[in-house]
């Protein structure tokens, strides 16, 4: 119980079954900025031992609710007000639509007897919300916790994602009568047929060069150790899409990198994957990649892809498609010790292939600042296992994905599907939250520190440890650099930032600005140890980007 919330004095509401039913599928976090038509929904939500945590804006709340689901698969809450409440929060719940997170939208309305004449802050909450949810509805109080468990065996049916419900306050106060909570949906874990399983073995053990690609739906529940054993027992090298990074440390041999967005990088990778016969994709979703991807092999091409259920895209063909409980397919698909698990790529390709990407990141000398690659090297190198890291959008961002080594799943968090600029420091304390004892390290543009920093004072409010690395060269680099592609003057890319050091001492942080990378190493180590809230604005070269990508 969050303190000063007494024991519940209300008599039983529907905000109070709502609240019930979230406590029953192991919801533990609410995000939001509430307005008198969701009071009873905060009220309800911390006295089931739902934490309320007020954001400094509505995309925030989003970010933070999404990157919770990412952290422990149980959804969370976003609690938005009526009208600019739910407007402000779309692009973080387009966000989580895109990034595969489920989640749980409590909107407020009007009452109901206000409904159809009164028009202050009123327009059509669930249409705007439906092209960007899996399930929008205006909730039935007679029917609340069933409703809501609809709802939320929609949210986290895969692919995941958000789900909305639309809480008028008369409705939410109504009395909830003997509605029941309702559980969970149990479901026993779908499998191959002995035959199934044994036809695709033979196929993989007819293969000379076979490649895994692993996306996030391979992070789910048990199968990043399923998937490391698989790969290992077929000596099968395996890229991963950026979320996926860690599945298998990334250090590992058989790790031949990450692929999705930089075309630089990816002209390579695309190359490995055209010297492979044969393809096993573990949870790969091209919601994360790029454009170069449509139609990325031929349909000739042996492919078995191995997933939780079917996501009916065309991007890129799929072969044999293996649907069901994906570690437990991993597993039925072993070698059976006959056939396979013998290495068959030439011995020194893909460390010749990380040899290449390596040359492509690697840090330059800045005449100026900061090295963007030699800083992410340095961060990269302090890093343990037991750090969680997050990056923003932008050019920052995919060198990032390159140069930062994820020794476990899920490490280094990030906005991959819907790519939304002020994703980091959300994540970030959401992170914290959920992990109080852990090093959390935020990465981010100057751009997105702007239009994010905000949550700076949540942070401190929260007596947050975390570390914000910004990544200082006053500009959009990556349109920049597109620009420059299109043989573009830079327009409308630079703009003057203040001190974010000063910028932090002001909200209370620690602040320091460096500006050259034996700085920026010193002031990591002392950060991550000191364990207080610190910001460090190291000014970089951005001119390297232009080389990588």
């Amino acid at each position: 119980m969050a303190a000063g919330i007494s024991a519940v004095t209300q008599p039983h509401m529907v905000a109070d079954a709502i609240a019930q039913t979230l406590k029953a599928w192991g919801v533990r976090w609410a995000f939001g900025i509430p307005g008198n038509d969701v009071l009873e929904t905060v009220r309800a939500c911390e006295e089931q031992g739902i934490a309320f945590v007020l954001g400094k804006s509505e995309p925030s709340c989003a970010f933070m609710a999404d990157a919770v689901y990412q952290l422990t698969g149980k959804p969370a809450v976003l609690i938005t007000a009526l009208g600019p409440g739910i407007s402000n929060a779309m692009s973080g719940i387009a966000g989580a639509q895109q990034e595969r997170s489920a989640m749980v939208v409590l909107c407020g309305e009007m009452a109901t007897r206000q409904m159809g004449i009164y028009n202050h802050q009123a327009f059509d909450h669930v249409a705007l919300a439906r092209p960007v949810v899996k399930y929008a509805e205006t909730l039935n109080p007679k029917r609340a916790a069933q409703q809501l468990a609809k709802a939320l065996d929609i949210a986290l049916e895969h692919p995941a994602g958000p789900v909305f419900l639309n809480l008028p306050a008369d409705a939410n106060r109504e009395a909830a009568g003997d509605q029941q909570v309702k559980s969970p949906a149990r479901r026993a874990p779908v499998v191959l047929t002995a035959a199934a399983a044994a036809k695709l073995q033979a196929a993989l053990s007819c293969a000379t060069r076979p490649l895994a690609l692993a996306g996030r739906g391979a992070l789910l529940h048990s199968a990043p150790a399923a998937f490391k054993r698989f790969v290992e027992a077929w000596r099968m090298p395996f890229l991963t899409t950026y979320k996926a990074k860690g599945i298998a440390d990334d250090r590992h041999p058989l790790c031949a990198g990450s692929v999705g967005l930089s075309p630089v990088v990816d002209a390579e990778n695309l190359k490995l994957i055209g010297e492979a016969d044969c393809l096993v994709l573990a949870g790969f979703d091209p919601i994360e990649l790029r454009d170069a991807w449509l139609d990325a092999w031929p349909e000739s091409l042996q492919v078995v892809t191995i997933d939780w259920a079917a996501l009916n895209h065309r991007i890129f063909p799929l072969g044999e498609e293996a649907l069901g409980d994906v570690p437990s397919i991993l597993e039925q698909l072993l070698p059976d010790g006959r056939d396979g698990s013998r290495a068959a790529w030439p011995e020194r390709s893909i460390a010749a292939h990380r040899s290449r990407v390596a040359q492509i990141v690697r840090p330059r000398s800045p005449a100026i600042g900061i090295s963007p690659a030699a800083l992410f090297a340095a961060l990269s190198a302090r890093a343990t296992p037991e750090w969680i890291m997050t990056v923003d959008v932008g050019a920052h961002r995919i060198l990032a994905n390159h140069v930062i080594e994820c020794r476990v799943p899920g490490q280094l968090m990030q906005s991959n599907g819907l790519g939304c600029m002020g994703y980091s420091v959300p994540a970030a304390i959401a992170a914290q939250l959920v992990h109080p004892d852990r090093p959390v390290v935020a990465m981010l543009g100057d751009g997105c520190m702007l239009m994010t920093q905000g949550e700076l004072a949540l942070a401190q409010e929260r007596a947050l440890p975390m570390v914000v690395v910004v990544l200082n060269d006053a500009s959009l680099s990556l349109i920049k650099l597109k620009q420059s592609k299109m043989k573009h003057a830079a327009r409308a890319v630079d703009f003057g930032v203040p001190d974010f050091a000063m910028v932090a001492r002001g909200f209370g942080a620690r602040g320091i600005r460096v500006e050259c990378i034996e700085e920026f190493d010193a002031a990591l180590a002392e950060a991550v140890a000191s364990r207080r809230f610190t910001l460090i604005d190291a000014l970089v070269d951005s001119s390297e980007y232009w080389d990588q990508m």
